[in-house]
């Protein structure tokens, strides 16, 4: 008797705690906008995008937010496309691509740039991947274990990102909890103002707005260690535009002028260099090697064009290509 009584005790506990866990994940999930902080709404817009169907063929810009700050469409040409996103690799930017060519006719063209930081590193894939609920899971789980195969990540270290991935698909309160009770719920108008903003500026948007910025950026001083998943994305990238017969460009994005001499100083630029060079000979693809050095008056912070660099950047780049 008492037997029975614990354990239809156990089942009704449990069954709470899974309605309760459900609820969560549920209404989190109804209200994203609300509480989600950092660059979410402008994620959400490219992946909204992405998977909006049109008939206009596009010339579309691949990259990460030096790049997304640094290409104003509307001053390039009037079917340009800012698809870049902040922290982004070519993780990103691959599965972006291949469900863009879902939606949309094959572009006129793609021209993809990258921060030297991410070549060797894994970017914001979690801080902004995961846990915005970018990709579906299943290309979540797919690039870990692409990082477990290329990378030479221990089992143990793969085993740690595969639950993180899982706690974040799942909306664990320790993945949540801070964003929900320091938003309290309201930055709902925020977000939307801003995911609306993006969308009519075509992707664009400025990470710093100051005048004038000559501090170091990220990639002043780092050695070039090249990520293998990294690679390993930037290669499907290249056949998916190969197999597709869409032009692919792989462009260097500006850097201040103390970044730049702070560059010299290590093997970075020449390990880049070389990379590159051998990714343009293997695959046939062109390459820029040159990084653009502007002034200090260009950027809004260290590493990002302010409205005066970014038209300057847009400029160059529709002058390059003839757009």
């Amino acid at each position: 008797m008492n037997s029975n009584r614990y354990t239809h005790c156990f089942v009704a506990l449990f069954l709470i705690i899974a309605a309760v866990a459900l609820g969560r994940f549920v209404l989190l999930s109804l209200v994203q906008y609300s509480y989600m902080d950092g660059e979410f709404p402008w994620w959400m817009q490219q992946k909204d995008y992405v998977h909006m169907k049109s008939d206009k063929q596009e010339i579309i810009f691949l990259g990460d937010s030096r790049m997304k700050a640094g290409i104003i469409p509307e001053k390039v040409c009037e079917n340009a496309y800012n698809l870049a996103v902040g922290g982004g690799t070519t993780v990103e930017m691959y599965y972006s691509l291949r469900d863009y060519l879902q939606f949309h006719p094959k572009p006129e063209m793609v021209v993809m740039g990258f921060a030297i930081v991410h070549y060797v590193g894994e970017g914001c894939f979690t801080s902004r991947d995961l846990y915005f609920h970018f990709l579906p899971l299943k290309n979540q789980l797919e690039a870990q274990y692409i990082g477990y195969k290329k990378c030479g990540w221990q089992f143990s270290k793969f085993k740690a990102k595969v639950i993180d991935t899982l706690k974040y698909a799942l909306l664990f309160p320790q993945k949540y909890s801070a964003s929900c009770i320091n938003s309290k719920f309201k930055r709902g108008e925020w977000n939307r103002s801003q995911f609306e903003k993006n969308a009519k500026d075509k992707g664009h948007m400025y990470f710093g707005m100051n005048e004038s910025d000559g501090n170091f950026n990220g990639d002043a001083g780092i050695n070039f260690i090249l990520d293998a998943r990294n690679d390993f994305y930037m290669r499907k990238i290249i056949a998916l535009c190969k197999n597709h017969e869409i032009p692919f460009f792989i462009e260097q994005l500006p850097m201040n002028t103390v970044s730049w001499e702070k560059l010299q100083e290590t093997n970075c630029y020449p390990s880049l260099k070389n990379y590159l060079n051998s990714l343009a000979l293997e695959t046939g693809i062109p390459v820029e090697l040159a990084i653009p050095c502007y002034e200090p008056e260009c950027f809004g912070d260290a590493s990002h064009l302010n409205p005066r660099g970014a038209e300057r950047f847009s400029a160059e780049i529709k002058e390059k290509y003839g757009l």
